[in-house]
């Protein structure tokens, strides 16, 4: 039962974290790092590239992050039967960061037509 609490709990902060991170790139105050946002090519050419590449998938970021949050908590809910919710969760914040990651690299090729 231990597991699953501590599972339940990492899952809700990894959605908290990741959707904080997309009201971040939101604002444009994510600067390009070498930790965390959409780090591929298109996004990486200069910093302008960067903030109007994560501005236009911040969107898509803070739903990454709502799905972990929502099968998380439906993990510390329902104990061992909410499996199901977790595997859900992992899921739906890979589909939108993909999807995240579209947008972003039309976004980064977009600006790099406009120089």
């Amino acid at each position: 039962m231990l597991a699953v609490i501590v599972f339940g709990v990492l899952l809700t902060a990894a959605g908290l974290l990741t959707s904080w991170l997309g009201f971040t790139c939101r604002d444009g105050k994510l600067p390009m790092n070498a930790l965390v946002g959409i780090r591929i090519p298109s996004t990486m050419v200069d910093a302008e590239t960067w903030a109007r590449s994560h501005q236009a998938a911040w969107g898509w970021i803070v739903t990454a992050g709502a799905g972990p949050v929502f099968s998380g908590l439906a993990l510390l809910v329902l104990g061992e039967g909410g499996g199901l919710w977790a595997i859900g969760g992992a899921l739906w914040l890979l589909v939108f960061i993909i999807g995240a990651s579209v947008v972003a690299s039309r976004a980064a090729r977009s600006t790099s037509s406009d120089a």
